[in-house]
């Protein structure tokens, strides 16, 4: 199928057929894991015919990966939030600089561990399913390609280097975020504020030096 997403709050009334069997496929998910899909009980309750079910997503694999990408997509929503608006709100290089820094911190935060416990388990999912993985870059390039909108007014003031390819350095910084997850259980907290400092401190520096 074509896109996987989903944007619930922005649809008025009821969701299409479509869009209930993907829900509640992520519902299941969340709750019982991948090997608890069953195609025709989620085509049942969700109001349809295992038919329209398959025409949609053509097979029980695809409605898993369509599942998977949405919940990875959705994962990052709030972070990417968080970080357009105070990207918006500088108004100097040192704000901007600034600005990104709070917002490391909570993307960082406790409070975004099950965000980066989700995508780790998107990811992983993904190791075996080249289409899956093909969305997971899809998104991050468009997530990439939307950080690079919200920086070009500071590049056009001179605040950021027009030669850095910031859209890679997006991508690269992702990844560091999503290698939190391997120290958000069991370390200590000394650690945690270590790992915090030297990666918010790696990301400022390709972003600003």
């Amino acid at each position: 199928m074509g896109s996987v997403s989903v944007r619930t709050e922005a649809i008025e009334g009821e969701l299409t057929s479509v869009q209930r069997i993907l829900e509640r496929t992520i519902q299941v998910i969340e709750t019982a894991g991948e090997a608890a899909i069953r195609t025709n009980p989620i085509a049942f309750e969700c109001g349809v015919t295992p038919p329209i079910l398959y025409r949609a997503f053509g097979s029980r694999e695809g409605l898993i990966i369509a599942a998977q990408a949405e919940r990875y997509r959705r994962s990052a929503e709030v972070a990417m939030s968080y970080l357009f608006r105070y990207i918006s709100e500088a108004n100097s290089r040192e704000q901007l600089r600034e600005n990104i820094s709070t917002s490391l911190d909570f993307i960082f935060s406790e409070q975004r561990a099950e965000s980066r416990r989700l995508r780790a388990d998107v990811i992983g999912s993904s190791m075996s399913r080249p289409e899956l993985r093909e969305h997971l870059i899809r998104i991050d390039k468009e997530y990439a390609a939307a950080i690079v909108e919200r920086y070009q007014p500071a590049v056009e003031k001179g605040w950021l280097s027009r030669e850095k390819d910031h859209a890679v350095i997006a991508i690269w910084a992702q990844g560091v975020v999503n290698s939190r997850v391997m120290v958000d259980k069991g370390a200590s907290a000394e650690t945690l504020t270590v790992w915090d400092d030297l990666s918010k401190r790696a990301i400022l520096s390709a972003i600003f030096d």
